[in-house]
């Protein structure tokens, strides 16, 4: 196994007849290499600083030092110690650029495991200024500005470069925008989270968070339904129910008996629910015929769908369903927006 301290020379080159450590510091760091290698940390750690203490160190025996000092620092868990020794050969000028990206993560790393958020958003952002992808070092960003509550930052880290953050990452996003009130912010977060990973409790989610805006009408709620119906997120009986009634009443019964089969096939529903309720408005919908016109008034969603900027403008979508559900679901959240006073 070639010498850690053979390493160190060769990493940190000087200039001819300078890159050499001083014999004394040398007869300390030798044994704090076998020390390393045998994972006695701490022992490696006060070799270490012993070596610092020796007077008239040169810059090279400083250096050396200090990299030795954060691979055994880093080993005892002593992170803050191991972040500012990394840091301290990067700001030496003299580390190799093949090794300048490395450092700078492991310094944001080292900082993050000891709970320094400040340095760690700084460190972060100076290794992604460096061209850094690393997934899971550019989210410690997000997840220090979330432990200072500074939230907006949050979005601002998960979105940089305009990249697509991965699910650890926007679930961070998705939090910080809700423990800062903004439900825009919270939706665009869900939006995000509904492209990576599409599941019901994601979709759930993001319809309670439409559903829930101050104001929503009661006239956009059949439009919740096909949307739930949809991710298949609908699960209670009085959800099939409602939805059937209000299709009903819209003039669709095929609407409403295509949902209710579907309940009654999965489960949800059966001849003896709600005292046979559901079944009442299968046989309803099915004897219905369609009358002409609506008996009730369109939703806004049906008035959009009618002029081509609705359901029917997204690609995908048939009248037997929704196609493109994320689609609908941001349609169905800018009426709602754009409705409001």
């Amino acid at each position: 196994m070639k010498s850690l301290l053979g390493a160190a020379l060769l990493l940190l080159p000087c200039s001819a007849g300078a890159a050499t450590v001083s014999p004394a510091v040398a007869k300390l760091l030798l044994p704090a290499e076998s020390e390393l290698n045998s994972h006695a940390y701490i022992a490696a750690l006060s070799a270490v600083n012993r070596a610092a203490a020796l007077p008239g160190l040169t810059a090279y025996d400083r250096l050396v030092i200090a990299q030795l000092r954060g691979a055994a620092a880093a080993g005892a868990g002593q992170y803050a110690l191991a972040a500012q020794s990394y840091a301290a050969v990067l700001a030496s000028g003299q580390a190799p650029e093949s090794e300048k990206l490395s450092m700078t993560q492991a310094v944001a790393s080292y900082y993050a495991s000891a709970g320094d958020n400040a340095q760690t958003i700084l460190w972060v952002d100076n290794y992604i200024a460096a061209g850094g992808t690393d997934a899971t070092t550019r989210a410690l960003a997000a997840q220090a500005d979330y432990a200072t509550g500074n939230y907006a930052a949050v979005a601002k880290d998960v979105r940089r470069d305009g990249r697509d953050a991965p699910q650890a990452e926007l679930q961070i996003a998705a939090s910080a925008a809700q423990k800062a009130a903004d439900n825009q912010a919270y939706f665009d977060a869900l939006q995000a989270l509904l492209k990576v990973s599409p599941s019901p409790s994601y979709w759930n989610e993001a319809i309670a968070l439409v559903q829930a805006r101050p104001g929503f009408p009661d006239v956009l709620m059949i439009d919740v339904y096909r949307l739930r119906f949809a991710t298949k997120t609908m699960k209670e009986p009085g959800d099939f129910e409602d939805y059937a009634e209000r299709a009903i009443l819209a003039g669709d019964p095929e609407e409403a008996k295509r949902e209710l089969d579907a309940g009654f096939a999965a489960g949800i529903l059966s001849a003896q629910t709600d005292g046979g309720h559901a079944a009442s408005l299968r046989n309803l919908a099915a004897k219905t015929n369609p009358p002409p016109a609506p008996l009730s008034p369109p939703t806004p969603l049906d008035i959009a769908i009618a002029k081509g900027t609705g359901f029917n403008a997204v690609p995908g979508y048939a009248q037997d369903g929704v196609g493109d559900a994320q689609a609908a679901l941001a349609r169905l959240w800018a009426i709602h927006a754009a409705s409001r006073p």
